[in-house]
């Protein structure tokens, strides 16, 4: 009995046989688990071919409705596999999240009670890039009413169809697709404590990704602000006061980042998925973040946005961030711990 569709949106400019072998094995799982996988996929021709060859037998690969015109081919998508699913109940998941058996039946669970359920991510294995990215989670955990941003989220597709489509001209969709939903009054899980494992990016991908996370993040200005206030503030330091009183000044920013990605640790039970050495490596996403943020402020004066795919997206966030948010917090401030 099929209970739940799987939808997977995917592009690739190169065709990995490593890559299309491993998802394949995945999506024999979600079989087992009673979802049916549905692969929307807007890779070039010759790929789609290569990638069909493989996934046909374990999933339905369709390419990309191009009738939907969104800036982040992503959405565009979603919205395909949204016309094209047949279960009430979807499970939304970029192409490096892996559930298990259990967390299919806990979403499923909680979609009979809820419109929307928002899991939470865990990264494994951890490579050091890796480890800087789970203690941007945990900080996030902690200063955060609905904790970190996954990459993935369920739904019931009347849900979807009654709050209408979403800004998928925007960078950051995995989040704007979750604020929509409650912006437009639909009940959401915030299930802070489900966590679902997400793989870490090869290197390479992770050095791509770092100006595109903190563009993000430009519509946020007092984020933003803060991290390029970062060397400034030294600068300022250094020269008002003497030159030692920048330790104090960098002990104090390692301090506070380690203090809070700790406790992002310790909310509910997180401390089963991030090892205590994370924690260890927030200062050095500090550093990293400041570094790409005004790497991202480059982009911006250059090319007044940044670059995904063949497009130039301006927008790191969409027009339901601010009012969504608010409202998510709320809600989430009055849900028990999931």
């Amino acid at each position: 009995m099929i209970r739940c569709t799987y939808l997977l949106p995917i592009r690739r400019a190169e065709f990995s046989e490593t890559e299309t072998s491993q998802l394949g094995v995945y999506f024999r799982a979600l079989n087992d688990a009673g979802c049916g996988v549905l692969v929307i996929d807007g890779s070039p021709a010759e790929i789609f071919q290569q990638h069909d060859k493989v996934w046909r037998s374990v999933c339905r690969h369709e390419p990309v409705d191009r009738s939907f015109a969104y800036l982040n081919d992503k959405v565009n998508g979603i919205h395909t596999g949204m016309r094209l699913a047949a279960t009430e109940k979807i499970v939304l998941a970029d192409d490096d999240i892996r559930y298990t058996v259990p967390e299919i039946d806990r979403v499923c669970e909680l979609l009979d009670g809820f419109d929307v359920v928002r899991p939470q991510n865990f990264l494994l294995p951890l490579p050091w890039w890796a480890r800087l990215e789970a203690a941007r989670m945990l900080i996030n955990r902690a200063i955060l009413r609905t904790a970190d941003y996954p990459g993935t989220c369920a739904f019931r597709r009347a849900a979807m169809r009654r709050v209408g489509p979403y800004d998928g001209d925007v960078l950051f969709d995995n989040e704007e697709i979750i604020r929509h939903f409650a912006k437009a009054g639909a009940t959401v899980s915030y299930a802070t404590n489900l966590f679902v494992r997400k793989r870490p990016p090869a290197f390479r991908k992770w050095i791509e990704q770092r100006p595109r996370q903190a563009y993000e993040d430009f519509g946020l200005r007092a984020k933003t602000a803060l991290f390029l206030s970062v060397p400034m503030f030294a600068i300022w330091i250094g020269a008002v006061f003497a030159w030692n009183a920048l330790l104090y000044y960098f002990l104090l920013l390692i301090g506070m980042s380690i203090a809070l990605a700790a406790a992002g640790r310790l909310r509910g039970n997180a401390s089963k998925y991030f090892p205590w050495s994370v924690c260890f490596f927030a200062p050095f996403w500090i550093f990293e973040r400041t570094i790409s943020t005004y790497w991202a402020l480059y982009w911006f004066f250059r090319f007044g946005g940044y670059p995904f795919g063949d497009k130039i997206l301006s927008k790191g966030i969409g027009r339901d961030w601010i009012s969504g948010g608010r409202i998510a917090a709320q809600a989430a401030a009055r849900q028990p711990n999931e």
